[in-house]
């Protein structure tokens, strides 16, 4: 696969995400959340992950039961994740 870059502020949005996890789950959380928003970068012909690849890449990676912590950190961390997510999962 192709190098996907990283628009600063969804690595800083994603650092600061992962440095806020529970330990246990950080480096599971690490590895398939930055592999599903460079996924989800690519599926829209990008090389580069955008705020909106990010958010929606834990919203699909997080189990629904860690959904609302999710909700809660963004809020916390002031980051507009509501207009990036289906209906349903908020």
């Amino acid at each position: 696969m192709a190098s996907v870059a990283w628009a600063k502020n969804a690595q800083d949005i994603f650092d600061k995400v992962i440095g806020n996890l529970p330990q246990f789950h950080r480096s599971i959380a690490e590895h398939l959340v930055k592999e599903s928003a460079e996924a989800i970068a690519g599926a829209r012909d990008s090389r580069t992950v955008e705020e909106e690849d990010l958010i929606k890449a834990f919203f699909c990676e997080v189990p629904p039961a860690f959904r609302d912590m999710m909700r809660r950190l963004f809020q916390q961390l002031e980051v507009p994740y509501k207009q990036y997510i289906e209906d349903g999962d908020d």
